[in-house]
């Protein structure tokens, strides 16, 4: 019985406007346990930092009837989940064999070179980081470099270092 009144002050605790958008899209298709995947990836696609945080996790399960264990279990299982806070942006640069002959590793580059980190790190702001992902079907616009839904293509140096000022300045959503 302890751990449930933990898990239901967790969940308490969260904003009352963030907690009804995520019981939305926790209760959108039934809040069924078989759609969990699904579920969790809305939430941390939805999530400003991009993972599933404690309060979200005890929140999932407590409404598909299940423990946090399991739920943790599931987020550490799939790579496409996260269990701690990303980089605001996180850039996915495709590597497929059409982009890596379109010069996708000259973008991992340029990126290291203007965000002053290797790819898998996190610029000391928080804002960025970058790694390679298989194909995002823009092979006509290679090399590319994805964000969330976005897809910026077509990218030279310049185009990069651009890309990355728009975003640090706002004046791209994504």
């Amino acid at each position: 019985m302890r751990s449930k009144n933990k898990m239901k002050e967790r969940v308490i605790a969260m904003d009352t406007r963030v907690r009804e958008e995520k019981l939305r899209i926790i209760r959108q298709d039934g809040a069924k346990q078989e759609n969990i995947l699904e579920i969790l990836i809305d939430l941390q696609f939805a999530s400003e930092e991009g993972y599933i945080d404690k309060e979200t996790a005890a929140m999932v399960a407590e409404e598909l009837h299940m423990t946090e264990t399991r739920v943790y279990e599931i987020v550490s299982y799939y790579a496409m989940l996260k269990e701690k806070s990303q980089a605001k942006y996180v850039l996915k640069i495709c590597n497929s064999s059409p982009c890596h002959f379109s010069r996708a590793e000259e973008v991992c580059l340029s990126l290291e070179k203007k965000l002053g980190v290797p790819m898998g790190k996190t610029t000391d702001d928080g804002l960025f980081a970058y790694h390679y992902i298989p194909c995002v079907g823009a092979c006509d616009i290679g090399p590319v470099i994805k964000i969330k839904d976005t897809v910026f293509g077509n990218l030279s140096d310049e185009k990069i270092s651009a890309l990355i000022d728009d975003l640090r300045r706002g004046k791209i959503a994504v």
